[in-house]
């Protein structure tokens, strides 16, 4: 998981939401989408709180 995917679900996990994220990281809120749509692609998650989930269970967070 890249540095970026670990910054946008760190502030997921926070409570952020896309906006904030964004606002935060200097990112575009569709950049914020599409690195969370990768991620729950690539690891097969249905969503933004299972995503938070298996990056801390990975000890990744």
């Amino acid at each position: 998981m890249s540095e970026r995917e670990r910054a946008v679900l760190r502030l997921v996990s926070e409570g952020c939401d896309i906006r904030e994220i964004g606002r935060r990281l200097s990112y575009s809120e569709r950049t914020v989408k599409n690195v969370l749509q990768d991620v729950t692609r690539r690891y097969g998650l249905r969503n933004r709180s299972r995503a938070v989930a298996y990056a801390l269970r990975q000890g990744l967070l």
